[in-house]
């Protein structure tokens, strides 16, 4: 669970002292997730695009 709930603070939206805080809830996690799972497919995309 750890890894999971710390992606946020390693990917740069969240910081650690608001984790530990509790300032984000489940919902906030999920849409944390989902915003980099987003910003991955979009920088595959466009390094695939500068490899053309």
């Amino acid at each position: 669970m750890d890894e999971f709930l710390f992606a946020p603070v390693l990917g740069g939206l969240w910081v650690h002292s608001d984790v530990v805080r509790d300032v984000f809830d489940i919902d906030d996690l999920l849409d944390a997730h989902e915003i980099m799972e987003v910003r991955a497919e979009n920088k595959r995309r466009a390094e695939a695009a500068a490899r053309l």
